[in-house]
């Protein structure tokens, strides 16, 4: 049980608030990918959450200057092991975890010697279904260790997609009645005009995210280069060239033959990130694997027609705003970036398509399922 055993149920304060601890584990707030995730989230679901006291695994120099940060419910404890490290399960905070009645993580990696109840988030299962794009054996291992040991102790499993959730029960076997799928929060998105941009110059092929393998960049930059005399378009990668290797990618790239029609961005803004969303051809993702894609629903936003793959998530993220291809393909890439570059009329059909599909992205919808589900989990009556 995650109430006392001479206790007959949860108890209630003035408020109506159940006064039980829930726990958070916000180390990986100033991230990407899943920091985002949760700074997207977190004042939206503490305004939901129905619970008297919440305990913020972290680093309080990484919180300072939010705003829910004075929320009087909240306890800072100071948590700051690197993620899946050895000292995250060894570190003497871990003992103290048994003040907490519920532990809700963003991500699979939980502490083991905590015995409490628990709510996971998962954002994809890459590492169990390609598990070539971790860079270890010990790696793997230890990842798919964790995930699977999460799964079967959490209460219930936030997937971020159908996808994912498929996925889970695939891979790990969790139950459907303990899975609860909710699309993540994509940020202060404003609602579309359903008017295309004015005054774009489209100079420019765009591409935004990491370098991992997933991302699948080698063959897309194979695909530019098959097609760089057919196009005026130069290639814009929204991402640090650093760390591109190609002795650990399928396609190996020359840079020196990009004459400077290919170009990385490092990093950038929201502000600057919009702007060029605005400005381009279109978004070209060509990852084989994602959990959700949080590009194809900023491009939608901003009126920037997509080419996607066909495979994962991301045709049930698009839907019919996309011109999808087959990512494993060069040649059915470059195909799909010459035809939007040369039909202006496709283009205008995937913006406004886009600029209709967001809207089901938006909102505090992940904020509410995700309180209902903490509260539901720890006995609370809203």
């Amino acid at each position: 049980m995650f109430f006392s055993q001479d206790c007959d149920g949860p108890k209630w304060n003035r408020r109506g608030h159940v006064t039980v601890r829930l726990g958070i584990d916000l180390r990986m707030y100033r991230m990407a990918g899943i920091g985002r995730y949760l700074r997207n989230l977190l004042p939206g679901l503490l305004q939901h959450l129905n619970v008297a006291n919440i305990s913020i695994l972290g680093d309080a120099n990484d919180l300072a200057g939010e705003e829910w940060i004075g929320d009087p419910r909240i306890r800072i404890e100071d948590f700051r092991p690197p993620i899946f490290s050895l000292a995250e399960q060894c570190s003497p905070i871990v003992g103290r975890f048994r003040r907490i009645d519920l532990l809700w993580t963003p991500q699979y990696n939980f502490p083991l010697l905590y015995h409490g109840k628990l709510v996971v988030t998962i954002h994809d299962l890459c590492q169990v279904a390609h598990p070539e794009t971790l860079g270890s054996d010990l790696q793997r291992r230890y990842a798919k260790f964790l995930l699977s040991k999460a799964v079967r102790r959490a209460a219930a499993v936030l997937c971020v997609s159908e996808f994912t959730a498929s996925e889970a029960r695939k891979y790990l076997e969790v139950d459907s009645d303990r899975i609860v799928v909710t699309y993540p929060p994509v940020g202060r998105l404003s609602r579309p005009s359903l008017e295309s941009a004015k005054g774009s110059s489209h100079s420019y092929f765009l591409t935004v995210g990491n370098l991992k393998k997933h991302k699948n960049l080698p063959r897309l930059i194979a695909a530019f280069n098959s097609i760089r005399d057919l196009v005026p378009h130069d290639l814009l990668i929204v991402g640090n060239r650093e760390g591109f290797r190609n002795s650990e990618t399928e396609l190996a790239i020359d840079f020196t033959k990009c004459d400077g029609r290919i170009r990385f961005t490092g990093y950038v803004t929201d502000k600057e990130l919009e702007a060029y969303y605005r400005n381009a051809i279109a978004l070209v993702f060509p990852s084989y694997y994602e959990g959700f894609g949080y590009p194809l629903v900023e491009a939608m936003a901003e009126g920037c027609p997509i080419l996607c793959s066909n495979v994962a998530s991301l045709p049930e993220v698009a839907g019919d705003a996309a011109l999808f291809f087959n990512p494993f393909a060069v040649e059915d890439i470059a195909n799909a970036m010459v035809k939007i570059a040369s039909d202006d009329s496709a283009r205008a059909s995937l913006i406004l398509r886009g600029k209709r599909r967001v809207n089901r992205f938006l909102g505090d919808s992940c904020a509410q399922v995700t309180a209902n589900t903490i509260n539901r989990v720890l006995g609370n009556r809203s």
